[in-house]
């Protein structure tokens, strides 16, 4: 080992006084918040902000959190103004539902909760920018979620209607089909059940084909993408109208829209889901079809499509017009169409589709073949799903092969007013109302005379009462609605009598924006900077400043300005207007897997509503985004019911911060996750002290040389690039193969040693400060400049050529780069092998073939 001649006291190494030292210093010094209007190279660097459904972070949340930050940590040292935020998701149904089980408000544990996580983000060694954190449930950020909800209702892009909901019976709240993961509640597991209910909604499909487009160029993993796209869910087809014979009802015509308008002349019969307006006509005079609809209700819509499930329905009495056969068919209710993609009515071709046919069999109904296979013979005892050719289906379209088929019968139901081309997506408007208390009150008043109106801007926030009886009621309602001085208040039209809304938004809609904030926490009359706020003098409300003093909202427009202290702006848009453009988007995004689709869509729904009010030029929020694996422990997915759950505290004050962080980096690659176990982090803590000891034992030389600076450059070479990848892991390993060279060594160069804990400091940062304190430096290792490798030490003076006999490796050589132009001499070497030598000895070589510096080969007489 590298060691001193002289011997020398070695300090102990002390994570519990070298770590608080540390945070203590970035703190104070500011030396991780950038200035946000001067940066140069700015690099927004963020992970997914934590929602406190619990007391604190378990180590999960610490894994994210820090592979998140070693690579905030490795871009600033490359030069650039990272901008690493950090706030608190506390709004919502997972904060309520964890202050309902320990017992206490929902405001009193946020503070408890927002205490305890801020300490243990402290405490692991993230480099945050403090001072622009922000929680979701402060009045400073609500204010402008509240805002954001009115500019989508001015732009019509918030709508109220009448809908049959999921309704989660343990929260007590609808939830958005997103929020609903095989029929249960994505929050508690409950099964969820269908309520109709008045709910407000966020026009996010007429954005679907812009969401859907964009996605080829974003730079996120392939997988999250294929989610993003799954979910949009675009289908190419007809909407086809199909006459109801002689009706009594309003609707004279079923609309249906299909991907396979080449089986139309298969459609025997037709199948309206239970929730169509027109079945809920029918059921108001058939006692029995209403009975059958009302049992399909307390059924859930994973249930009524399970796959195998016994199909169950029943006629309506209707008889509806197939448009090209002219067949009279009947019309069926059945629960195992849905109202939530389509129109809610099919045509069913049970010839040619599983579940149709299963219906058809179980009800004696007619079947007709229009595809046939190519190839094969028609088997009619099951479905087919194939392509083919069609048949059966009249002089203009039989005999034509699939693929071809559908864009000509879309052209002739066009051409004959039958139906027209169309374009259906999955994805459904954004369920926004929830019957909860903690949450921000939507910001809607209903008059009797003048309807649902925004509440003025200039009296955001409409602040959330604090109340005693917050709990769920589960009757449909917020708990606010029996707050008669929230409810009661005055039209912002004609001054009159109104009401308020009484749901709160969903907590999706505070995280769909958040990041546009926290580059603007200074920012008192804006939620983010824009030219386009210069003109718009409402926002700066007196009500605000008012809010601000401790004024009742209520009360505030018969206060004079006179009585209250003016808010003291630290910044204005018109300063900084263009810090939005220069922050934004988000350069790296870091995020669980389980956010690939709810999280990131509204997120992206926003960006583009925003550019679209012209208030920013971009449309994507986030250029990269890559999702962290999962950690586990002793190969079990952490749970409190398991008792697994692993809480970084214990950990953190027996090995320290810096071997946490450095055991959870490696057990696996960042984007993978990782499995925890207790003996692993021991020896992880074994490396930690090594490098300490190392730094206080090693015999400097004056300069790197020879070897030592080939190992150095290809060192950094291969942790730089792991690095940007993500691959932490092998990073790591690379650290550790680099420091069992230099402790072999009798002498180390300074260089070898600063390169060596400048690459290790992203991941265990204050034992780095200490040790570059040590070495005699006086700015923070992270104020230094990321190391750069030089090719030329990392050329290779040898190379390695194959020996072979009859094309058959016996041996391999190695011989320098400069020889390797020089036959005879690789030859002369090839034959002296001791391996090779008895396949061609005493045989007559009848020739040698040689490969430029690859392969030598020996062809002999057998």
């Amino acid at each position: 080992m590298a060691k001193s001649s002289s011997k020398k006291e070695i300090p102990k190494y002390n994570p519990t006084e070298v770590e608080p030292k540390w945070q203590k210093y970035w703190l104070e010094n500011k030396i991780y918040q950038p200035d946000m209007d001067k940066a140069k190279k700015p690099f927004y660097n963020l992970m997914m902000f934590p929602y406190p459904s619990a007391e604190g972070m378990h180590v999960g949340n610490m894994y994210a959190f820090t592979g998140s930050d070693v690579y905030g940590r490795f871009k600033r040292m490359q030069g650039h103004d990272v901008f690493e935020p950090i706030g608190l998701d506390g709004f919502g149904i997972h904060s309520e539902n964890y202050a309902l089980k320990v017992g206490k408000h929902p405001k009193e544990q946020a503070k408890v909760s927002q205490e305890n996580f801020y300490r243990q983000l402290r405490v692991t060694g993230n480099s945050f920018a403090w001072d622009n954190k922000l929680e979701t449930y402060d009045p400073d950020y609500y204010r402008w979620t509240q805002w954001i909800f009115i500019k989508l209702f001015k732009k019509g892009l918030a709508y109220r209607k009448k809908a049959s909901v999921n309704f989660c019976p343990s929260c007590k709240t609808v939830l958005a089909d997103e929020q609903v993961i095989a029929g249960k509640c994505e929050r508690c597991g409950t099964e969820v059940v269908k309520k109709e209910l008045e709910q407000w909604f966020f026009k996010i499909t007429d954005y679907a084909e812009r969401l859907l487009n964009n996605i080829d160029g974003l730079d996120w993993t392939e997988k999250v993408k294929i989610a993003q796209r799954q979910w949009i869910g675009r289908s190419e087809g007809a909407l086809i109208k199909f006459k109801i014979q002689n009706s009594k009802f309003k609707m004279k015509t079923i609309e249906v829209f299909t991907t396979r308008p080449d089986t139309l002349y298969g459609a025997t019969f037709m199948v309206l889901a239970p929730e169509h307006s027109l079945s809920r006509e029918i059921a108001r005079g058939n006692n029995e079809i209403a009975k059958y609809i009302k049992e399909s209700q307390s059924k859930t819509d994973q249930d009524r499509i399970a796959e195998g499930r016994d199909k169950t329905g029943i006629d309506s009495g209707l008889r509806a017009i197939n448009p090209v056969s002219k067949e009279e068919i009947p019309v069926w209710i059945a629960d195992y169409v849905l109202m939530g993609y389509g129109t809610g009515a099919i045509m069913a071709v049970p010839a040619h589709d599983e579940r149709d046919f299963e219906f058809a069999q179980k009800y004696n109904l007619s079947i007709k073949f229009v595809i046939k296979p190519i190839e094969n013979d028609l088997d009619t005892r099951k479905a087919y799903l194939g392509a083919g050719q069609v048949i059966n289906s009249g002089k203009d379209w039989n005999d034509y092969f699939v693929p071809d088929a559908i864009p000509r019968m879309i052209d002739d139901l066009e051409k004959w007013g039958m139906g027209k081309r169309q374009i259906q997506y999955h994805l459904r408007d954004w369920l926004i109302s929830r019957q909860r208390y903690w949450g921000p009150p939507i910001p809607m008043i209903d008059c009797p005379k003048c309807g649902w109106q925004a509440v003025a801007e200039k009296d955001l926030p409409v602040l959330l009462p604090d109340i005693k009886d917050w709990k769920p009621t589960g009757a449909g309602k917020s708990p606010l609605a029996t707050v008669e001085s929230f409810v009661n208040t005055n039209c912002p039209v004609c001054g009159g009598p109104a009401k308020r809304e009484t749901d709160v938004s969903d907590t999706f809609l505070d995280s769909a924006w958040y990041f546009f904030r926290y580059i603007a926490t200074d920012f008192k009359d804006v939620p983010f900077p824009s030219s386009a706020f210069h003109d718009d003098a409402e926002v700066a409300s007196n009500n605000f400043r008012l809010h601000k003093a401790g004024k009742s909202s209520d009360s505030s427009r018969n206060v004079s300005d006179a009585n209250v202290q003016s808010e003291n702006f630290k910044s204005s848009p018109h300063q900084s207007q263009n810090r939005t453009e220069k922050w934004l988007p988000v350069n790296m995004y870091i995020g669980g897997a389980e956010h690939s689709v709810l999280h990131l869509l509204y997120s992206r729904f926003l960006t583009m509503v925003f550019k679209d009010l012209d208030l920013i030029s971009f449309e994507e929020p986030y250029s990269k985004f890559r999702a962290h694996g999962l950690l586990v422990k002793e190969g079990a997915k952490m749970s409190k019911s398991k008792g697994n759950v692993v809480i970084p505290d214990e950990y953190i004050k027996k090995f320290g911060a810096d071997t946490l962080r450095l055991y959870l980096m490696f057990l696996g690659p960042f984007t993978q996750g990782g499995d925890f176990y207790d003996t692993g982090i021991e020896g992880m803590y074994r490396f930690v002290r090594r490098i300490w000891t190392l730094i206080h034992t090693v015999n400097f030389s004056t300069q790197s040389t020879g070897e030592g600076l080939k190992i150095m450059n290809k060192t950094i070479k291969k942790v730089t690039e792991d690095l940007e990848a993500l691959r932490y892991n092998t990073a790591i390993a690379t650290l550790m193969e680099y420091y069992n060279f230099l402790s072999k060594e009798q002498t180390i160069s300074k260089e070898q040693i600063e390169i060596l804990i400048i690459l290790t400091s992203p991941f265990a940062p204050h034992i780095s400060e200490e040790i570059w304190e040590f070495l005699g430096h006086k700015n923070s290792i992270s104020q230094t400049n990321w190391p750069r490798f030089s090719d030329k030490f990392l050329v290779e003076k040898n190379t390695i050529i194959v020996l072979q006999v009859n094309g058959k490796i016996r041996d391999t050589f190695m011989v320098e780069k400069s020889e390797i132009d020089n036959k005879q001499t690789i030859e002369k070497i090839a034959r002296q092998s001791k391996r090779a030598k008895k396949y061609f000895e005493n045989k007559q070589i009848r020739n040698v073939v040689y490969v430029k510096g690859k392969i030598i080969n020996f062809v002999i007489d057998n």
